[in-house]
């Protein structure tokens, strides 16, 4: 469909897919959230002009719900989160640093009390984004944050998972604090490497539970 067109009315979704009204609603609102249709009283879902990044959420949500390739999101964050580590190394302010240091501290509280971590782990990747002072990266770094958090949620599950995150976090910090660019780079490669290794035991788990 064309940019401005209107979507067919609930009543002919559901009698063209052959699904309920139920699925319906939550589609639309999916596309909505996706900021790929607008939807109007009276009017009904219009179809808006397509950005880059409603196009790359929407490309990016639908494998990470479909095909379940965790692996390549974790491929995706490497490229981009090396470089954003380097950069926070280098131009990273004092309220960043505050921003990572709470994030860190909330991660070790939520452990502490036996809470989920996962909003503190994201809250930290996106201070350190907002650290590179680059507006692209925190742009797609915020594209992301949907399978991202999924991703955590399940991890989370894993023994052992916020606890290896806590530390590599503490790790990134530190070369940040020491304008170490090298070491930022390495201590996030090596965060990532851990990422996949728990996303690994998370899907093992999810396969044994639905077996």
């Amino acid at each position: 469909m064309k940019p401005g067109e209107r979507l067919p009315t609930e009543k002919a979704l559901t009698e063209t897919l052959g699904v309920s009204r139920t699925a319906i609603r939550e589609a639309v609102k999916s596309l909505e959230s996706l900021d790929l249709i607008s939807v109007r009283p009276k009017i009904g879902a219009i179809v808006k002009p397509p950005s880059p990044t409603s196009l790359f959420r929407a490309e990016h949500l639908t494998t990470a719900a479909h095909q379940q390739q965790t692996d390549l999101l974790i491929e995706f964050r490497t490229i981009l989160e090396v470089g954003l580590a380097s950069l926070a190394s280098m131009k990273a302010e004092e309220a960043d640093i505050e921003a990572m240091e709470k994030a860190i501290e909330d991660h070790r509280e939520a452990i502490q009390a036996n809470q989920p971590a996962y909003p503190a782990d994201i809250a930290f990747h996106v201070a350190m984004a907002a650290a590179s002072k680059n507006p692209f990266a925190v742009m797609v770094l915020q594209s992301i944050l949907g399978p991202l958090t999924e991703q955590r949620m399940k991890t989370n599950l894993i023994p052992n998972s916020a606890e290896d995150g806590l530390r590599d976090h503490r790790r990134i910090l530190a070369a940040i604090k020491g304008r170490n660019s090298l070491q930022a780079r390495d201590a996030m490669r090596a965060h990532m490497r851990t990422a996949e290794h728990y996303s690994a035991l998370a899907k093992d788990l999810e396969a044994v539970n639905h077996s």
